[in-house]
This record gives C-alpha cells, structure tokens and sequence, in this order.
C-alpha cells in the first residue's frame, strides 16, 4: 500500500469520526434549546403571574367587631 492509500483511509476514518461526533453535538445543543425555551417559559409565566398579582386591587380589609361579653348568669 501507498502513502497515498493509507492517508485516504486514515482521512474517511477521520471524517467520519468528525461527522458522527457533529451529530451528537448538535443533537446535545437541540436538547439544551428545547430545556432553555421550557425553563424561559416558566420563568416568564412566574413572573407574569406575580406581576398580575401585584397589580391587582387587593380588598379592603373588613374590620373585626369586637367580640361581646356574656354577663354571668349566677
């Protein structure tokens, strides 16, 4: 065999090995972009929920009447 040859197989070898490598790669970086729009979905609907929360008018506290004494029955 010829340097020529053993340099081609060494080079699809390695192509190869690159390419199978890139899969996984960006297999990995589709999976952390579908967590990372989850987790920022999440996070804007907590903030929205707290944000509404915050905005609207709360009651008015209603006042407590004081409570009435029982006078002893002896």
């Amino acid at each position: 065999m010829s340097f020529t040859t053993i340099f081609i197989i060494g080079g699809v070898v390695l192509l190869a090995i690159l390419f199978l490598i890139a899969r996984l790669a960006v297999r990995w970086a589709i999976r952390a972009a579908i967590v990372g729009v989850i987790v920022i979905a999440l996070l804007g609907g907590g903030v929205f929920w707290w944000w509404t929360t915050r905005l609207a008018p709360k009651p008015p506290q209603k006042q407590r009447a004081a409570p009435t004494r029982r006078t002893p029955s002896n």
